[in-house]
C-alpha cells in the first residue's frame, strides 16, 4: 500500500488521476457536442426547418452513433418531409438500439401507414400498445391502418374503444363514419358524422363525407345541402362541387349541375371524367343552344384538341344527333389514336346503332390501349351479349369489376348477364351489392325487380318496381318502362295508378289506354276496360293491338262473335301479330275448336318463338286431342324450362293432367299456389279436382279463396257445391 507521506507514491497517484481525466475528456466533450446538436436539431424541427434538423441530427449521429433518441428525432424529421422510407429506416435503427422505446414503435407504425403499408403499421401499433397502456390516440391510428387494410370491423372496434376514452374527439366520430361508409353502412356513417359536426361545425371535410353517404342512400336533396355547406366552408373543394353537380343531375336539376361542374373545372380541370359528366348535363339542360355551343366554341379556340371533339360528340349524341356525334368521335380518334376513352365511347355509339362488330372492334382497341379501362370491358361485354357469347361477356364483366370493384354500373351489367344466363341468385347478389354502393339508382331497382320476378320472388319484385317509381317520381320514361314490366308480370291492380299518371301527362298516347284497359280487364272492371280499348281505337282506328285486346275482353265476356270480328280485323292490319293469333287461339279453345286453336298457337310461335306463354297454352290444348300426349308433355317441359317460376304454367299443366286423368295434377296446382299465393285460377282448378274426388269441404275453401281473389267464375262453384 502506498502511503500519503511517500513523495514517489504521491506523484504516481497524481499522474494516474491526470491521465484518467485526460482520457475521459474527449467522451465528455463529444457527448456535450452531440447534445448541443440534438437541441439545435429539435429547435429547427420546431421551426419546421426539417432539412436543417436532419443535418444536425446526422452530425450528432456521427458523434454518438449508438444513441437511439437521435435516430428517433431524425426519423420524425424525415416523416415531416414525407420521406417515409428513410423515416422507417431510422425508426428501425432506434428500435434496434432500444427495443423498449414505445414511441419509436408507434411512430414507425405511423410512417408505415403513411407509406401505404397498413399491415406493417398494424404490427407496429400492436407492439407499441402491448408495451404500455394504450392511449386513445393509439387506438385511433391503429383503426385508421385497419381501415386502409380493408378491415373495417376491426377499425370500428378500435374507434369504439378510442371514443370511450375520448368521447369529445370529433376526429374519432368522423373516421369511424368513414369506416362505416366503406362497409356500406351509410346510415351509421351519417349518425357519426352528425356527432362530429356538432363537435366541429366548421369542419368542411366531415360535412363533405356526410354528403357522400347521403348521396349513396339516394337522399340527393340532403346531399346537396351538405355539399353546399362544404363548399361554403371550403370554396376550393373541387370534389365537393363535382359531387354536388352529380347529385343535382340525379334530381334532373341540370342547370344547377352545369354551373357546379363548371366551378369544379375552374378549380381543378383535371378531375377524372368531369368533362364527360358536364357534357351529359349540358345535353339535358334547359339551354339547348348553350349545350350545343359549349364545346363547339371551345373547338374554335382549339381546333385540334382531340378531347374537345370527344366531349362535343357526347353532347351531340345525347341530343340525338348520332351522325354528328360519330363525326366528332372519328375526328377525336384521328387527332389522338391512342385515347382509349374515345374508342370506348365510340363503341357505345356503335352499339346503339346496332353495329356490333364495329362496337366490338372499338372496345378491343380501347382495352389494348388501356388494359385498366374498366368501362371498355363493360362496353365489350354488352356487345358480346348481343352476339350471344354470354361466357365471354361474363368474363369481361368480371374483369371490369376486378379493376374497379366499387363501380355499381359494372355490377349491374354483370347482373344483367347473369339474369340472361338464368343465374338468378348470382344476378341478385350483384344487384344487391350495386345498391349498397349506390342505393339512389332507380334503374338498378328496376332491373332487380325483373330478376326477382324471374327467380319467383313476386313480393320482392313488386317492392323493387314500386321503389324505382318512388325514386324517379314523375319521370314519364321510368313510369312507362316500369308500367310495361309490371303489366307483363300481371301486377294488374298495382299498375293501374301508373297508367293513370301516364295518361295525365300524355292523354293522346293510345298505347297507355290499351295497357290500362288490360289492367282493368284483369281486375274485374270489364266496362272500364272496354271504355279504354274503345278510346284507343277511336284515337287510332288501325291499332291492331287495341283491336286484339278488345277481342280478348269480348272473349272474357263470352261475346264470341264480337271477339272473332275484332281479332280478324287486327290480323288484317298486321298478319304477323303473334299476340292476335294467341288471342284467336284462346277463342277457338273456349269454343272447343281444338284443331284451329292448335293451328293459331303454332302460327303465333312460328312468328315469335320467344312468346313463352303460347307454349303452355299449346300444351293445354293438346290435352284435348287424341294421340297428342307426348307433344303435350314436351310442350309443358319446354314451358317450365322457359318459365320455371310461372304459376300459370303449372296451373295449365295441372288442368291438362286432369283432362288426361293423370292423378299428379294436384301437385301442379299446389306448385302454382306455392309460386304465387294470389293466383286465383289455381285455387279454382284445385277445387274442381277435389270435387271430382269427393273432397267437397276442402274444395269449398279453394273456391272461396279464388272468389276472394277476384275470380267471378268461382261463385258458380260455390253455389253448386258449398251449401
Amino acid at each position: 500500500m502506498i502511503k500519503k507521506s511517500d513523495p514517489e507514491g504521491g506523484r504516481l497517484l497524481y499522474m494516474k488521476t491526470i491521465l484518467l481525466v485526460l482520457f475521459l475528456l474527449p467522451f465528455y466533450a463529444l457527448a456535450q457536442n452531440s447534445e448541443a446538436l440534438i437541441q439545435s436539431g429539435n429547435a429547427k424541427a420546431g421551426e419546421k426547418n426539417y432539412t436543417g434538423a436532419i443535418a444536425d441530427f446526422s452530425r450528432a449521429i456521427q458523434l454518438d452513433g449508438n444513441n437511439s433518441r437521435i435516430y428517433y428525432y431524425r426519423a420524425n424529421a424525415y416523416s415531416n418531409l414525407k420521406d417515409y422510407r428513410n423515416a422507417i429506416s431510422d425508426f428501425t435503427r432506434s428500435i434496434e438500439l432500444n427495443p423498449n422505446y414505445v414511441m419509436a414503435w408507434f411512430y414507425r407504425g405511423n410512417a408505415h401507414a403513411a407509406n401505404h403499408e397498413p399491415t406493417d403499421a398494424i404490427d407496429d401499433f400492436d407492439h407499441a400498445m402491448a408495451m404500455n397502456t394504450p392511449t386513445a390516440e393509439m387506438y385511433h391510428y391503429r383503426a385508421n391502418a385497419k381501415s386502409d387494410a380493408g378491415d373495417y370491423d376491426g377499425a370500428i372496434a378500435d374507434f369504439n374503444t378510442a371514443i370511450k376514452m375520448s368521447p369529445n374527439n370529433a376526429d374519432l366520430y368522423e373516421y369511424r363514419g368513414v369506416a362505416k361508409a366503406n362497409q356500406g353502412n351509410h346510415q351509421g356513417a351519417i349518425a357519426d358524422y352528425d356527432v362530429a359536426a356538432r363537435l366541429q361545425p366548421n369542419n368542411s371535410d366531415l360535412v363533405f363525407y356526410r354528403a357522400n353517404s347521403k348521396a349513396s342512400l339516394g337522399d340527393f336533396p340532403g346531399a346537396i345541402a351538405d355539399y353546399k355547406r362544404a363548399t361554403t366552408l371550403n370554396p376550393r373543394n373541387a370534389d365537393a362541387f363535382f359531387y354536388c353537380a352529380n347529385a343535382e343531375a340525379n334530381l334532373k336539376q341540370y342547370d344547377a349541375a352545369i354551373a357546379d361542374f363548371k366551378t369544379a373545372i375552374s378549380i381543378n380541370p383535371r378531375l377524372p371524367n368531369i368533362y364527360k359528366y358536364l357534357a351529359n348535363a349540358l345535353s339535358h339542360g334547359s339551354n339547348i343552344g348553350s349545350a350545343a355551343s359549349y364545346f363547339t366554341d371551345a373547338l374554335k379556340r382549339d381546333p385540334n384538341n382531340a378531347e374537345i371533339y370527344l366531349y362535343d360528340g357526347i353532347v351531340k349524341n345525347n341530343l340525338g344527333d348520332q351522325d354528328a356525334a360519330m363525326t366528332d368521335f372519328n375526328k377525336s380518334i384521328k387527332l389522338n389514336p391512342k385515347n382509349a376513352d374515345a374508342y370506348q365511347t365510340r363503341a357505345d355509339l356503335r352499339y346503339d346503332l346496332k353495329d356490333y362488330d364495329g362496337a366490338k372492334g372499338d372496345a378491343d382497341t380501347a382495352i389494348i390501349l388501356d388494359p385498366k379501362n374498366s368501362y371498355a370491358y363493360l362496353s365489350r361485354a354488352r356487345v358480346l351479349l348481343k352476339l350471344k357469347d354470354t361466357v365471354k361477356a361474363l368474363a369481361d364483366a368480371d374483369q371490369s369489376i376486378k379493376i374497379n370493384p366499387t363501380n355499381d354500373y359494372g355490377l349491374v351489367v354483370r347482373g344483367d348477364i347473369r339474369t340472361i344466363m338464368k343465374k338468378y341468385p348470382d344476378a341478385l347478389a350483384d344487384y344487391d351489392k350495386a345498391l349498397r354502393i349506390n342505393s339512389g339508382n332507380a334503374e338498378t331497382y328496376l332491373k332487380r325487380g325483373a330478376a326477382r320476378l324471374m327467380a319467383g320472388d313476386r313480393t320482392g319484385s313488386l317492392q323493387d318496381y314500386n321503389k324505382a317509381l318512388t325514386m324517379d317520381k314523375g319521370n314519364v320514361s321510368m313510369y312507362s318502362r316500369a308500367g310495361q314490366e309490371m303489366l307483363d308480370a300481371e301486377f294488374y291492380a298495382d299498375v293501374l295508378p301508373v297508367y293513370d299518371f301516364l295518361l295525365s301527362k300524355k292523354p293522346t298516347e293510345s298505347g297507355y289506354y290499351i295497357n290500362r284497359g288490360i289492367a282493368k280487364q284483369h281486375t274485374g272492371n270489364e266496362q272500364g276496360a272496354l271504355t279504354d280499348f274503345n278510346h284507343a281505337i277511336d284515337m287510332d282506328a288501325v291499332s291492331g293491338k287495341a283491336l286484339a285486346q278488345r277481342a280478348s275482353l269480348q272473349l272474357q265476356l263470352k261475346n264470341y262473335d264480337a271477339s272473332l270480328q275484332d281479332v280478324n280485323k287486327a290480323l288484317l292490319i298486321n298478319e304477323n301479330d303473334d299476340e292476335a293469333y294467341f288471342i284467336r287461339g284462346n277463342l277457338y279453345l273456349e269454343k272447343k275448336d281444338y284443331r284451329n286453336a292448335l293451328s293459331d298457337y303454332n302460327t303465333a310461335l312460328f312468328i315469335n318463338l320467344k312468346n313463352d306463354k303460347v307454349v303452355a297454352s299449346r300444351g293445354y290444348v293438346e290435352s284435348f286431342l287424341p294421340d297428342f300426349k307426348d307433344r303435350m308433355n314436351a310442350d309443358f317441359a319446354d314451358a317450365i324450362k322457359r318459365q320455371p317460376n310461372n304459376a300459370r304454367v303449372y296451373d295449365l299443366r295441372g288442368q291438362a293432367k286432369f283432362n288426361t286423368r293423370d292423378l299428379t295434377a294436384a301437385q301442379d296446382f299446389d306448385k302454382a299456389i306455392a309460386l304465387d299465393a294470389r293466383y286465383a285460377p289455381a285455387y279454382l282448378h284445385r277445387g274442381l279436382l277435389k270435387v271430382s274426388g269427393a273432397n267437397t269441404s276442402s274444395a269449398c275453401a279453394d273456391f272461396k279463396k279464388a272468389f276472394d281473389l277476384g275470380m267471378k267464375e268461382a261463385q258458380e262453384q260455390i253455389r253448386r257445391y258449398c251449401k
